[in-house]
């Protein structure tokens, strides 16, 4: 017997709204048959009716929906490396050349600051580790704006921050 690995959820938001002006929210997710290039069409179809089923019950308003095609447990337990914390970060940053002035950003975990080019806080994307990271991220990544839209990865910089 093999755990599922497809997943589909919906986040809601109810009628309360926090002091920040954003409402209160909560989350429902359910395995659903594990998604593949073959199947995922018909799968989607069935994923629609679901949610449609939901919203007939609900009184919330749906913000987000996620079909999570593969979720798979990578390790367990806390990292062996003492160095490995979170608050250390590499704060990546890239944009869309398709759509001018287009910046984005996402930050990594627990960065292993032995990449860094020496006297900076930067890792070299020319090279390496780095250049690894920036070629998956550039194949893969799309604008967050518009999904039909690829990126580029423009550096990659340590950062430590408790978010």
């Amino acid at each position: 017997m093999s755990l599922p690995v497809s997943f589909y959820g919906s986040t809601i938001a109810d009628n309360t709204v926090r002091s920040n002006g954003e409402p209160e929210t909560a989350s429902w997710s359910v395995p659903v048959t594990t998604l593949t290039a073959a199947n995922y069409v018909a799968q989607a179809i069935l994923i629609v009716a679901l949610q449609t089923a939901v919203n007939s019950l609900i009184l919330g308003n749906v913000l987000r929906e996620e079909t999570v095609i593969l979720r798979q447990i990578a390790g367990s337990g806390a990292a062996t490396n003492i160095l490995a914390q979170r608050e250390n970060k590499f704060l990546i940053r890239y944009h869309a050349p398709a759509s001018p002035g287009s910046k984005f950003r996402v930050s990594i975990p627990t960065a292993d600051i032995s990449q860094l080019v020496n006297h900076t806080e930067f890792v070299d994307i020319t090279a390496g580790a780095g250049l690894a990271l920036k070629t998956a991220f550039d194949a893969v990544v799309k604008s967050p704006d518009d999904a039909a839209v690829s990126v580029s990865l423009d550096s990659i910089q340590f950062v430590g921050r408790n978010t």
